[in-house]
C-alpha cells in the first residue's frame, strides 16, 4: 500500500505497486510520475542523479540510480533498473520517512577525555567505557560484538585494503573508513553500556594529545594500573609495559615534534600527488607517529599492542586516538572540502552493528556526522562555515636528485644526493621556483622503507644538516618526521614532505647547493624528555632493529 503523500493518489505508480504495470526507459518513461520517483531516489540520495536531476524523464541516469537502489537497499541480486512493485513500495517508504522523518535522539557528544578525568578516581563516561570493556573482552573471539573480533577488523583492512591503495596519492579512505570503524564500534559499546547501566547517550571520547601538558600525557585512568573498578576487577584501560611505552605509564608527555597536526591542517586538497594531501599527511602526524609512542619497542611477541596494525585496536586507548583523528578532520573541514569523485562516494566497506549483523556502509553516508550519525565534538565550531582556502600544489612534480643506492640505519644516518647534470639548473633555481610557485613546490621523499617491526620510535629527517659542533640547533633545518607504524618488510611505506619554505631559508642561509646536498635521518623516541635530550645533545638515538630506506629523493615543480 502506498503510504507517501507524493506517491499517493498517482494512477500509475499505483498500478505499479499493485504489480499490474512497470516503468522503464520504454514504458510510463516520461510524466509526472517519472518526476515523482526521480524526487523519492534524491531523498534516498542527493547525489543520485547529478546530472539531469528531476527531469521527468526516464533516461539512463535514472535507470542507473533505481539500479543501484534495487541492488543496495532492496538487495535485489539480479538488479535491471526497471521499476516494478517492489521498488515502487521501498522508494515510497523512503519518501514517506522523508516527509514525517522520526523523532531525533538526544544528539550525542564525543568529549575531550581530559575534561572527564583530570586525577585519580572514576568519570561516569570512562567507568562506562572500562566496564563495557571488560565485557566485550569476554565475549568468544567469534561474536562480531566481542573485543577481539572488533580489534581483528583493523588488522585485516590493514594487511588488504591499506596496503594495496597506498600509491602515490596516499590512503584516501583512511579517514572515512576509521569513521566507520568508530561508529560502527561505538554502537556496539553503547549497547554493552546500557546493558551494564550505564548511560543511554554515552559517545566515546577523544584523547586532544596536541594540547599542552598535561593534556599531552596518558589520561589518569589509563595508567593508574592501582584503580580498580568498584567491584574490585582490574582496571581494563591501564596496560603497564610492555604492552605500552613504560615512559607514557609513568606520566612522560608525547613530544610536540609527533602530536602537531599543523602540517596536515595546512594542506588545501584532502589527497594530493605524492601524498601530499590532508589525509596522507594525518596519517603520518599525528596518526603513525603516536601510535608507535604510545606502543614503544615491542620487544617480544606480547608487547607494545598499539605499535602494530595487528594489535592496536586491542589497547583502549586506540579509540579515543582515532576518535581525535576524526576530530581533526571535522576542523580541517570547516575550510576546505571532501572528494566528490563516484568511486570515492560509493565505495563500500563491511562492518557489524550493535545487533552483530553485517552492515554494508558507502563512504557517501558517513560524511556527515552531525544529521546522518547523530554525533558531534565538544569543542566543534557553530559559526558558518568559512570559504575555502585556494592555495597552488604542483600536481606533478619532477624526481631531480636522489640517493645513490638503499641504505641501512638503526642510528643516525647522513645520505648525499645525487643531481644529473641535466636537473642540475632546476636544483640550483629551486628557491626560486618554491618563492614563484607557492605552497607545495619543493618536496623530500622518503620511499621504500622495510624493518621487521615498528621499532617504537619516530624518525627526524633532516635537510643539510651541519655539524652538531658547528650548530647545535638542528631543529632549524628538520624537514619532517615519520613513524613505521604499518611497515613490514616488502618496503611499501613512503613519505613526502613539503620543504618548500625550508629551502628558502637554507638559500638565504647559502646552504643550497647541488653539489653538497644531503639528508639525515634519525631516530629519536618520541616523549618529551627523550626527545628533548637526543636533540640538545646531538648524540644519536640507536635502535635494535635497522630499517632499510630504497630511496630518498627530492622533487621540484
Amino acid at each position: 500500500m502506498i503510504v507517501s503523500a507524493l506517491f499517493q493518489g498517482d494512477g500509475v505508480l499505483a498500478a505499479i505497486a499493485a504489480g499490474l504495470d512497470t516503468m522503464s526507459r520504454t514504458r510510463n518513461d516520461a510524466g509526472d510520475a517519472v518526476g515523482k520517483v526521480q524526487t523519492a531516489l534524491l531523498s534516498w540520495d542527493p547525489n543520485s542523479l547529478p546530472v539531469h536531476g528531476i527531469d521527468k524523464t526516464y533516461g539512463s541516469e535514472t535507470a542507473a540510480a533505481v539500479r543501484r537502489f534495487q541492488l543496495n537497499e532492496l538487495g535485489t541480486a539480479a538488479a535491471t533498473g526497471e521499476l516494478g512493485s517492489r521498488t515502487v513500495l521501498g522508494l515510497d517508504q523512503v519518501q514517506a520517512t522523508t516527509e514525517n522523518p522520526p523523532a531525533r535522539s538526544a544528539e550525542r557528544v564525543r568529549r575531550n577525555v581530559w575534561r572527564l578525568s583530570t586525577g585519580r578516581g572514576w568519570d561516569q563516561t570512562l567507568l562506562a567505557y572500562a566496564q563495557a570493556v571488560r565485557t566485550m573482552q569476554a565475549r568468544p573471539a567469534d561474536d562480531p560484538t566481542s573485543w577481539d573480533f572488533q580489534a581483528n577488523l583493523y588488522g585485516a583492512y590493514r594487511a588488504t585494503f591499506a596496503d594495496a591503495d597506498h600509491s602515490h596519492d596516499g590512503n584516501r579512505f583512511f579517514l572515512p573508513w576509521h569513521r566507520m570503524y568508530l561508529y560502527f564500534f561505538e554502537q556496539i559499546l553503547r549497547a554493552t553500556v546500557i546493558d551494564n547501566g550505564g548511560p543511554a547517550d554515552f559517545a566515546l571520547p577523544y584523547w586532544n594529545y596536541g594540547n599542552p601538558e598535561p593534556q599531552s600525557t596518558l589520561p589518569h585512568p589509563f595508567r593508574d594500573t592501582g584503580l580498580d573498578l568498584p567491584d574490585g576487577s582490574p582496571n581494563p584501560l591501564a596496560l603497564p609495559a610492555p604492552l605500552r611505552n613504560a615512559a607514557l605509564m609513568a606520566g612522560d608527555p608525547l613530544s610536540p615534534t609527533i602530536t602537531s597536526s599543523f602540517t596536515a591542517m595546512w594542506q588545501p586538497s584532502f589527497s594530493g600527488a605524492m601524498r601530499t594531501g590532508f589525509s596522507g599527511q594525518l596519517e603520518n602526524i599525528p596518526h603513525g607517529a603516536v601510535h608507535a609512542a604510545i606502543g614503544g619497542d615491542p620487544g617480544d611477541e606480547l608487547g607494545a599492542l598499539m605499535s602494530s596494525a595487528d594489535s592496536a585496536a586491542r589497547d583502549p586507548i586506540f579509540w579515543l586516538h582515532h576518535a581525535n583523528l576524526d576530530r581533526l578532520w571535522v576542523q580541517w573541514l570547516e575550510r576546505h572540502a571532501n572528494p566528490t569523485d563516484g568511486d570515492w562516494l560509493d565505495a563500500e566497506f563491511r562492518f557489524y552493528d550493535a545487533d552483530g549483523r553485517p552492515v554494508d556502509c558507502p563512504v557517501r553516508d558517513v560524511l556527515d556526522h552531525v544529521d546522518r550519525l547523530g554525533y558531534r565534538y565538544d569543542d566543534q565550531a557553530q559559526l558558518p562555515v568559512r570559504p575555502q582556502r585556494v592555495v597552488p600544489v604542483t600536481p606533478n612534480p619532477t624526481l631531480v636528485a636522489s640517493s645513490p643506492a638503499p641504505t641501512e640505519l638503526t642510528g643516525r644516518t647522513t645520505v648525499g644526493l645525487e643531481v644529473s647534470p641535466s636537473c642540475r639548473p632546476v636544483v640550483e633555481h629551486a628557491p626560486d621556483t618554491a618563492a614563484a610557485a607557492g605552497f607545495g613546490a619543493v618536496l623530500l621523499t622518503v620511499d621504500g622503507l622495510a624493518a621487521q617491526r615498528n621499532p617504537g620510535c619516530v624518525y627526524h629527517v633532516y635537510m643539510n644538516l651541519p655539524d652538531a659542533e658547528v650548530d647545535g640547533k638542528p631543529e632549524h633545518h628538520l624537514a619532517g618526521t615519520f613513524s613505521l607504524f604499518g611497515v613490514d618488510a616488502d618496503g611499501r611505506l613512503g613519505f613526502t614532505f613539503d620543504i618548500t619554505a625550508l629551502v628558502q631559508a637554507l638559500a638565504s642561509a647559502y646552504r643550497w647547493d647541488p653539489a653538497a646536498l644531503t639528508v639525515t635521518v634519525q631516530p629519536v623516541h618520541p616523549t618529551t624528555r627523550a626527545h628533548a635530550g637526543a636533540v640538545e645533545s646531538g648524540l644519536p638515538t640507536k635502535t635494535t632493529l635497522p630499517l632499510r630506506i630504497g630511496r630518498i629523493g627530492l622533487f621540484v615543480g
